[in-house]
């Protein structure tokens, strides 16, 4: 007999929503479960929603994927045969592939064939829709894109068909490679598709639904309601409200949501329109941080810019929300009379004040302490070039920023370029362009590019105490903040500064990284070809150290010796000494346990035995006991590697006292990207992702993302270096929660939380044939089980690390990372 619960259960499970009343329960309270079952599937409900999507292919219940813990007490409660209950627990992959494991039973199939709603038709297009799999992930009035595969046939493209307002207009296949799709259900990954509408279709009305169809048979991919204007910017808002408020209206709203996603998550190529819609007025800003910590003077170096660019400088900062103290113009005497005019024109208007410090100084350092001079005694101060034009909140973000907390001594911001060829144009005027939208404070990529730019603002404290140097010329600012602790610098992630196209001399920056961090630096090359202009690599010593290289294997005989031989091949080319153990999980294959033998009686490593269940946390936990070496390698047995000095690059890094762990570069084997460290996003649904996943190897990312040194959120257990008294600390990897998956990630998190840094460091790369020993994770078993290590780590760290430091917050968290723009967060 079933209880309310249960009814509420069933209510979700088959009409996709709860019951609209007490009465409604009633009705069903206290009946075999089998006949509330009978009752709510013969019900006209059911036949208005998933039987009638069958009839015409859509995706049911609108696409959306069911509920874990409601295919968890599905596959307990229900009458079910074991092998389907095993399934249905285990989360179904659609609501089309859960009613046909159900309809498929055994034991519950005839109480669903009894209803009427699983006729043999009905069937077999369930069967159908169950086996394709897909998403419209973008559209537009030009363009569809997504990816869509069978199941069933994993390695064929689907043929598809787009449809305009039910007129046929296009045909296409599924071919394009999509590395993700691959990942996620195996095969030749051929799944991608990029749909091209037709401009007459465009011309005949504002509005078109798009639709995209499986050819020959009634099966919808997705559907998507555009625009073929230029969408208002609080489309997305009425849109929502709309949905909020006209449930009768539910199916068509929904259908407008890939097109508002792709709209308002805008390509880089329409950045000057996203600034448009979502500007740093500071009004977030000013509401957040007391009056005195605003107070701020500027000082603007004129240097070689023209009149004109001194002018609209110092006019946005006349019209800033929150205005500066006082306004330094600095420059040699030729400057002066058109600095008194700005300054009389300023008094005149509102009363501010501007001085001119004349300085024919050579360098800007030199020419920025001339204008400190002049400076108020205001607290903090904004250095700016002459032809800088800040947005009008500018100054009450970066006031903001000093006022959350006493600490930070210097803040830096995100930019973006004046459109050259656009110079007879007022700056309101004036396109946007090359945005740098910056990561977070991260001292080792600041080592190797001044990253941070030159609009800066600083404490007038800390500028005094560590100064500006002549020798770093344009990137004086930066050299300084090199001079600060880490903790003190702060970033605010708006674009608070456009500039004119400049091309700084990035020459000096290797001195200023000797001189002020005293660390060695040598031209930057990568062996995968990244170029990133002006970069330069931080060379640290190798230490005097042993380290052990811990390799699980089981047979794999192909994988492990191309692995093993890796690491002795390149053993010369390191000064740290490489003590390898393999941890032989049952292998059987006597070619595999000849090879060990030889390596074991050779003197070449340890094999260490592991019987039960597979188990890599544990197995690596249980080998990090057997040896005393002072750095822990955890390498998997597909891997293979390429840099020679991999070794003492991992090694160098991990025995810097306030790092934790060190993760690589992994390439797939065609030399695409695989892992440039992981990023993490605000939701539990993919909360972490590898960055950079099928990208050239040549490609250095985002602001040289995956070619230098950095922080990352985690980094891959398939490669990962932890000095042995830290992983001792942290102890090791949590092989309970987390046998198989997640493991790394815990760890990383782990030491985060203990304070210490996580680092990305692309100067160890290696090839990963990755999960070719274990395959995809395309079974429920495997499905399962990542979305369970999953829904710990979310637990575990998702609030506390969702918001990622090095993912700016500009950028969408629901496609590929850095690839498209989102609204920025409200007090980003």
């Amino acid at each position: 007999m079933v209880d309310a619960s249960a009814v509420r259960q069933l209510y979700r499970l088959f009409l996709n929503r709860e019951p609209e009343s007490e009465t409604a329960i009633d009705n069903l309270l206290h009946r075999p479960l089998y006949a509330a079952v009978h009752s709510l599937v013969a019900s006209a409900e059911f036949g208005r929603g998933p039987s009638a999507d069958l009839t015409v292919g859509r995706p049911l219940w609108g696409g959306a994927t069911p509920d874990p813990a409601l295919t968890a007490w599905a596959g307990d409660a229900l009458p079910l045969g074991e092998e389907t209950r095993e399934a249905v627990r285990a989360r179904a992959r659609s609501w089309a592939a859960l009613y046909l494991a159900l309809a498929e039973d055994e034991i519950l199939g005839p109480i669903l064939s009894d209803t009427g709603a699983f006729t043999p038709d009905r069937l077999a297009a369930l069967r159908n829709v169950a086996a394709l799999v897909g998403r419209l992930e973008e559209a537009d009035a030009d363009r569809v894109r997504g990816w869509a595969v069978r199941t069933d046939a994993l390695d064929t493209p689907v043929a598809l068909e787009l449809w305009a307002d039910g007129v046929f207009c296009a045909a296409a296949l599924s071919d394009g490679f999509r590395r993700d799709v691959q990942d996620q259900f195996g095969g030749s990954g051929r799944a991608g598709f990029d749909i091209l509408v037709p401009p007459a279709m465009r011309s005949r009305r504002p509005q078109l639904l798009l639709e995209v169809r499986a050819a020959g048979a009634p099966m919808i991919v997705g559907r998507a309601s555009v625009e073929t204007g230029t969408p208002g910017v609080d489309l997305l808002a009425a849109t929502l409200d709309e949905v909020r408020h006209a449930r009768l209206a539910l199916e068509r709203l929904e259908a407008r949501l890939p097109y508002l996603e792709t709209r308002l998550s805008v390509p880089f190529a329409a950045y000057d329109a996203y600034r448009r819609a979502w500007p740093a007025t500071g009004d977030e800003a000013t509401a957040a941080g007391p009056d005195r910590d605003a107070d701020m003077d500027v000082v603007v170096d004129i240097g070689a810019a023209t009149d004109r660019e001194l002018d609209q400088t110092v006019r946005a900062l006349l019209e800033q929300s929150r205005p500066a103290r006082r306004l330094v113009l600095v420059g040699d005497e030729a400057r002066r009379p058109l600095a008194l005019d700005l300054a009389n024109r300023a008094a005149w208007r509102d009363g501010s004040a501007i001085r001119f410090a004349p300085s024919g100084a050579p360098t800007p350092a030199e020419r920025i302490s001339a204008g400190l001079e002049q400076a108020s005694d205001a607290s903090t101060v904004l250095l700016l070039r002459a032809g800088d034009v800040p947005a009008i909140g500018a100054l009450a973000w970066l006031g903001a920023a000093f006022a959350r907390s006493a600490q930070v001594e210097a803040v830096y911001m995100d930019e973006d370029v004046l459109a050259p060829g656009e110079e007879a144009f007022d700056p309101d005027e004036r396109r946007r362009v090359g945005p740098r939208l910056k990561p977070g404070p991260d001292p080792d990529l600041l080592a190797q590019t001044p990253y941070v730019g030159a609009p800066l603002a600083f404490r007038r404290s800390a500028l005094d105490r560590v100064g500006l140097d002549a020798k770093a010329g344009a990137l004086c600012g930066a050299d300084a903040l090199l001079a600060l602790p880490p903790a003190a610098v702060a970033h605010v992630p708006r674009v608070l500064v456009s500039s004119p196209a400049r091309a700084d001399d990035l020459a000096p920056w290797a001195g200023c990284v000797e001189r002020r961090l005293g660390l060695a630096t040598e031209p930057r090359t990568d062996i995968l070809g990244a170029d990133i202009a002006g970069a330069v690599r931080v060379r640290r010593p190798t230490p005097p150290v042993r380290a052990a290289v811990i390799i699980p294997t089981r047979d794999a005989l192909d994988l492990l010796r191309p692995c093993v031989d890796s690491v002795m091949a390149h053993a010369a080319s390191n000064g740290v000494h490489a003590d390898l153990l393999i941890i032989d999980h049952e292998s059987r294959d006597p070619g595999t346990l000849a090879y060990l033998s030889d390596l074991a009686t050779g003197g070449h490593a340890r094999v260490l035995p592991h019987q039960g269940e597979f188990n890599w946390a544990l197995m690596n936990n249980l080998a990090a006991a057997e040896t005393d070496a002072d750095v822990l390698v955890f390498l998997n047995n597909d891997t293979v590697v390429l840099s020679p000095d991999w070794l003492d690059e991992l090694a160098a890094q991990a025995m810097r006292p306030e790092v934790g762990v060190v993760g690589c570069r992994l390439v797939y084997g065609d030399g695409a990207i695989q892992h440039a460290g992981f990023v993490a996003r605000e939701q539990r649904e993919g909360f972490l992702t590898h960055e950079g996943v099928g990208a050239p190897g040549s490609d250095p990312g985002y602001l040289g993302r995956h070619g230098l040194l950095r922080s990352a959120v985690a980094v891959t257990g398939a490669c990962m270096a932890v000095r042995a008294e830290i992983f001792r600390r942290l102890g090791g990897f949590d092989a309970a929660s987390f046998p198989v998956e997640g493991n790394d990630v815990d760890l990383c998190l782990r030491a985060q939380s203990e304070g210490l840094r996580v680092l990305y460091d692309p100067y160890a790369t290696l090839y990963h044939l990755e999960s070719r020993t274990r395959g995809f994770n395309t079974d429920p078993e495997r499905q399962a089980r990542a979305d369970a290590a999953n829904a710990i780590l979310w637990a575990r760290w998702g609030q506390r690390f969702g918001r990622d430091p090095g993912f700016n917050p500009h950028f969408d968290r629901t496609l590929r990372p850095f690839s498209r723009l989102r609204p920025p967060p409200a007090g980003a």
